[in-house]
């Protein structure tokens, strides 16, 4: 009986036959997608995205690393470390004292959107 059941069931493309499918529940792909290996800037940036927690004049503060080290570099260059005063004002330097407000840019960004819709609104 058995094959008179399998008789019916024509083989052909997007037909499999019966033995070769996939069972219910079995994944077509059981290991998945590989996954994507990171590069030194990635695990740079994860580490200083990390969080650590800093007693600071006595209260515990949580503060991503990247703050932590500004904060350190900050604190020497008041006591004097020349090599920290260097890099502050190095890194100041490289940022640019006319640095456009990226907020700013973002309101008439937003201002202009508005008034494209707004004019399409009274057509």
């Amino acid at each position: 009986m058995a094959e008179e059941k399998d008789s019916k069931y024509t083989v052909g493309y997007g037909k499999p036959p019966k033995h070769a499918q996939f069972k219910p529940g079995q994944s077509g792909n059981p290991g998945g997608r590989s996954k994507e290996t990171s590069t030194f800037e990635d695990d740079v940036e994860a580490e200083l995205r990390s969080l650590i927690t800093v007693l600071e004049a006595g209260d515990r503060r949580r503060m991503t690393k990247r703050q932590a080290i500004v904060k350190q570099h900050v604190n020497r260059a008041l006591k004097g470390d020349v090599r920290s005063t260097q890099l502050l004002l190095k890194i100041r330097e490289d940022l640019g004292p006319d640095r456009p407000d990226p907020l700013e840019a973002l309101i008439e960004e937003f201002r202009e959107a508005h008034r494209r819709t707004s004019t399409k609104d009274d057509e």
